[in-house]
């Protein structure tokens, strides 16, 4: 059993022999580059979030729903797209931080709303 073996495409032997060549070498990553993605993204999924979350608070739960459906699938198309076209990450990344927010403000208003789930998002 060879434990470096993955059907996985984003795991692929291809994938990382592609990583160690940099296509142009003026681009560089930093650390400071990184936490500034990161936060640039989780405050995009911070906005998806809160935005489906209100329309719970306000007691529309069809357009929740609606929204929570369009993050679920809008958000596993873009992952695929990402994984086999991983040069459009620049702009696929913040797409799809945006769809998982609007599903995870959907799950979680959700449960949120369940009699025994009440207050669990908030605690």
């Amino acid at each position: 059993m060879n434990l470096n073996r993955s059907s996985n495409p984003v795991l692929s032997e291809n994938i990382f022999r592609k990583s160690g060549v940099a296509a142009d070498s003026s681009q560089v990553m930093t650390v400071k580059g990184t936490v500034n993605k990161i936060f640039i993204m989780l405050l995009l999924v911070v906005l998806g979030a809160g935005y489906t979350w209100k329309f719970m608070q306000a007691g529309n739960v069809s357009t929740m729903t609606t929204y929570l459906w369009v993050g679920a699938i809008g958000g596993f198309i873009t992952a695929l797209v990402t994984v086999f076209k991983p040069h459009w990450s620049p702009v696929s990344a913040p797409i799809y931080a945006v769809l998982e927010g609007l599903f995870l403000g959907g799950i979680s208003a959700f449960f949120n709303a369940q009699p025994q789930f009440h207050n669990i998002v908030l605690n």
